[in-house]
């Protein structure tokens, strides 16, 4: 009797469940993602002045804890930081609403002279293609003539009667919604504003407390740590960044009045807000008083001094103040800044622009001090995203040896060769021979990997013969002596033999000679013949990890480690080799014996590497 067959359950089919289960993960993220930016947009009258409140919050907090520090109590000193604050937006924002209305009662006239200075300029520069229009429109031609001839009109025909529509007078309501309609929406945004602002600062500990329970409650003290940080390096930036606008404002004004621009603080004001919108703000800034200047005056004196202003004035605090208060980068990468100045502007529009960096570098910080958020820091942040030895072996997997010569240039000009094989290159080939042993690397994958390096540690050469010069030692190296040379033995690994080509070419920089072998050529049924006569040291190099950390698990003296490996010697980096290769070269000169036996060791060898990472090199 045939039994029915039951249906496999996820647990059945562990590979295809796993999938499946990424799947619903990236489905979900995308997802929230989707409900976040739609709550944003439709959430909007709200979170803008929540999240005004939140950056002015980060300003004001180092006055109210001075405050607090010289004696006054907690809620006179915060109710005075917000008064203070709320002052200053409202005297400038006074002064900004009687000099736009002037600005805007002065436009007739300003048009009447741009329009005749654009009339004068088309006549002199646009002369003859004018004249070419012109002539091009007078010419004679033919017009259709009309199927049907218009009639005179009929003298008993009636005019029509115009009607007037009358609208009744506006109740005292309407009036009142007509004039404080536009009135009440930024009235009521500053009022949520301030009333957010004092509460943040009154009880900032507690919402960090809650900060803290929420991303790091099981390591107290580095979250509570990471949570001070970043809340003072937030609010030492935005203060410099407010600082720094506001010192172009002034700039701006004063310039401006000594120009002869109308509304000189209106100008510094714009300028001094819009320079929070990154690389362009200036300029947009710039744009209307260029307008207005060259609408003032028949030349073009004016107009060209308003525009060399901006441009100095913009120059200094991009590459003088900011560099000097908070470095040449904000933590940001470029892209990213971008990409936020557009999607907030989507989002919340003029302001969402404003303040789309100060949002972005907040979002940033968290990531970078909270572990679940850490993606936020990767995708946004200015700091490399890989590593140079997982980037150099990205890019050799991806055979783009071309971007790897560039890195090498570039790493290696600003310390040396030896440093950048040390730090990167060794590193890229562990990588590779993890994946390899780990089958996560094809034999198609592990030749192009190799054929790459070896181009690279060929191009390495010709650099590094530009470096001589720049060589970290005293002075060179004491030769081995007339035919005698260092014999570099790879391991068994499948990368081996890129580390000891590395090694020898170094060697050789160093006016010594070497030569490479291969493990076999060592082995113990083919070590009887190896040619040793002339060689003053042998090195045998492993990548792999394991080979000396079983002989330093096994050894607890150094001494105890070197007679486990069979060797004189053993170093954890090309640097150390290369000192092992200097020491035995002065020995080997202050003998100046041609009898001199040459340091042979046994397959073990010389020189295991390990690097500062815990794996043999």
């Amino acid at each position: 009797m045939a039994s029915e067959a039951q249906p496999q359950g996820p647990s059945d089919n562990p590979i295809d469940w796993q999938r499946d289960r990424k799947q619903i993960t990236r489905a979900a993220g995308m997802i929230t993602a989707a409900i976040i930016v739609g709550a944003l947009y439709v959430a909007s009258e709200v979170l803008i002045p929540i999240t005004l409140a939140a950056l002015l919050t980060f300003i004001l907090a180092p006055l109210a804890n001075w405050l607090r520090r010289v004696g006054i109590p907690r809620v006179p000193a915060i109710v005075a930081t917000v008064l203070l604050a709320l002052g200053i937006i409202v005297g400038l924002g006074t002064v900004i609403g009687t000099q736009v209305a002037d600005l805007f009662a002065q436009l007739p006239q300003y048009q009447n002279t741009l329009e005749s200075k654009i009339t004068k300029l088309r006549d002199t520069t646009l002369a003859p293609l004018s004249g070419a229009i012109s002539r091009f429109e007078s010419r004679p031609e033919q017009q259709p003539q009309s199927s049907r001839e218009t009639s005179p009109p009929s003298p008993n025909s009636q005019k029509p009667l115009p009607v007037i529509v009358q609208q009744p007078p506006p109740s005292p309501v309407q009036v009142g919604a007509t004039v404080l309609g536009p009135i009440l929406h930024p009235v009521a945004t500053v009022i949520i504003m301030i009333v957010v602002t004092i509460f943040a600062l009154l009880y900032r500990e507690d919402i960090r407390d809650r900060a803290i329970r929420v991303f790091g409650s099981h390591d107290l003290s580095r979250t509570t740590s990471a949570m001070d940080d970043a809340g003072e390096g937030l609010s030492r930036y935005f203060i410099a960044q407010l600082a720094i606008n506001s010192a172009f404002g002034i700039v701006v004004s004063i310039g401006t009045y000594f120009i002869g621009l109308p509304h000189p603080v209106l100008w510094g004001v714009m300028g001094g807000v819009l320079r929070f919108v990154p690389y362009i703000g200036a300029w947009i800034a710039a744009a209307l008083p260029t307008l207005v200047a060259a609408s003032i005056e028949p030349g073009w004196s004016m107009a060209l001094l308003t525009v060399g202003l901006y441009a100095i004035t913009e120059f200094l605090a991009g590459q003088l103040l900011e560099p000097l208060l908070y470095g040449h980068s904000t933590g940001l990468s470029p892209i990213a800044v971008v990409i936020a100045a557009i999607f907030w502007t989507w989002l919340w529009g003029p302001i969402g622009l404003i303040i789309s960096t100060p949002l972005t570098l907040c979002a940033v910080v968290l990531g970078r001090h909270i572990e679940q958020l850490s993606f936020i820091d990767i995708l946004l942040g200015s700091r490399p995203a890989l590593r140079p030895s997982e980037n150099l072996y990205q890019r050799l997997l991806a055979d783009n040896a071309n971007e790897a010569e560039e890195q090498l240039e570039e790493l290696a000009g600003e310390h040396s060769l030896m440093n950048y094989y040390d730090n990167v290159a060794i590193e890229a080939l562990q990588f590779a021979s993890a994946d390899f042993r780990a089958s996560k690397l094809s034999h198609s994958d592990a030749e192009r990997f190799r054929s790459n390096f070896e181009e690279l540690i060929d191009f390495a050469q010709e650099f590094g013969h530009k470096q001589e010069a720049k060589r970290q030692t005293s002075g060179p190296a004491p030769a081995l002596g007339s035919g005698a040379h260092i014999l570099c033995i790879s391991g068994r690994g499948p990368f081996d033999g890129l580390a000891t080509r590395m090694l020898s070419q170094l060697i050789e920089q160093e006016d010594m000679a070497a030569s490479t072998s291969i493990a076999e050529a060592s082995s113990r049924e083919k070590l009887s013949s190896l040619q040793i006569d002339d060689v003053a040291l042998i090195c045998v190099l492993y990548l792999d990890a394991r080979v000396l950390g079983l002989i330093q698990k096994s050894a607890r003296q150094p001494q105890e480690k070197l007679a486990r490996m069979g060797a004189d010697d053993y170093a954890s980096s090309l640097e150390d080799m290369l000192e092992i290769a200097r020491a035995v070269a002065e020995q080997r000169a202050k003998l100046a014996s041609p009898s001199a036996s040459p340091q042979t060791v046994s397959e073990d060898g010389v020189g295991n590497m390990l690097p500062a990472t815990g794996g043999v090199a």
